[in-house]
């Protein structure tokens, strides 16, 4: 019997058993989302910040956390200088998503750039 009183209701349980999971797929997606684009932004505040310490890096730390803060607002910000070279890596924490198993992570970019105060000119 096609169509008969014992289909009625098949779609809504069905539906309603794939549901959650559907939910659980579709949060997961934004959240990676939201983390590539906040990977993005930090890679970008590191090249600023370390754009800014090459040039001046007597004040590399300020210079740098300055920049980064422009970009990208509050984050966790060191600088390492050697003879040659400034470095400076962006860091910061990013909620899970329990309820889908997904915990915190910590995201961040490194960015490396020859000091302009070494730089021979010819």
């Amino acid at each position: 019997m096609c169509g008969g009183r014992e289909d009625r209701g098949q779609a809504t349980v069905e539906f309603a058993l794939i549901l959650p999971l559907l939910v659980i797929c579709i949060a997961g997606i934004v959240w990676v989302g939201q983390v590539i684009a906040l990977q993005l932004q930090l890679e970008h505040a590191a090249r600023e910040g370390v754009r800014a310490a090459a040039v001046e890096p007597e004040n590399a730390m300020a210079v740098a956390s300055t920049a980064v803060s422009r970009v990208a607002g509050e984050l966790d910000v060191s600088t390492e200088l050697d003879p040659e070279f400034v470095v400076v890596r962006v860091t910061r924490t990013v909620d899970g998503v329990p309820w889908i198993g997904v915990g915190e992570r910590v995201l961040s970019a490194e960015a490396h750039m020859r000091r302009e105060d070494i730089i021979e000119r010819s």
